[in-house]
C-alpha cells in the first residue's frame, strides 16, 4: 500500500505546529473538545484569530496618552490528528468569540509632546 501525501493537510498541520510554537494559535482556556476514543488519535484545541480591527485613536483625560480599542475575533477549534499527523475531517470549530482591549499607542512625553509606544509606528499625536 502506498501512502499519498495531501499538500493541504500537511500545510495545515505545519501551520498549526508553527503557530503553537509561536504562541499565535496556542489554546486559550474556556473551550473543551470532545474526547478521542479511537486509538492513535489526539485532539489539539486551539484559538484561531479570524479578525482584528482598531477603533479611531482617542486621547485620555490627561491629554498626552492616546489609545485605540482593538476588537479581536477568535475561532475556537478542535483539531483531531493521528499519530503520524493525518488531519481528521471530524475536526470542528465552535462559536466565534469577540474580545475588546484598550491598547496604548502614544504616551505623554516631555514638553507637551507624545511619543509612540512600540510597536506603534505612526506619528504622535495620531492624525
Amino acid at each position: 500500500m502506498r501512502l499519498v501525501q495531501i499538500p493541504f493537510a500537511s500545510g495545515l498541520l505545519a501551520t498549526l505546529v508553527l503557530g503553537l510554537g509561536c504562541g499565535r494559535v496556542a489554546a486559550q482556556g474556556g473551550h473543551k473538545c470532545d474526547p478521542v476514543s479511537d486509538p492513535g488519535w489526539n485532539v489539539l484545541p486551539s484559538m484561531e484569530v479570524i479578525g482584528e480591527s482598531d477603533s479611531a485613536p482617542y486621547r485620555d483625560a490627561a491629554g498626552g496618552n492616546w489609545f485605540v480599542d482593538r476588537t479581536t475575533t477568535l475561532l475556537p477549534m478542535c483539531n483531531y490528528f493521528d499519530e503520524i499527523g493525518n488531519y481528521s475531517l471530524r475536526s470542528y470549530s465552535l462559536a466565534p468569540r469577540v474580545t475588546k482591549e484598550k491598547i496604548g499607542i502614544c504616551r505623554a512625553g516631555s514638553g507637551n509632546r507624545s511619543v509612540p509606544i512600540p510597536p506603534y509606528p505612526g506619528p504622535c499625536p495620531p492624525m
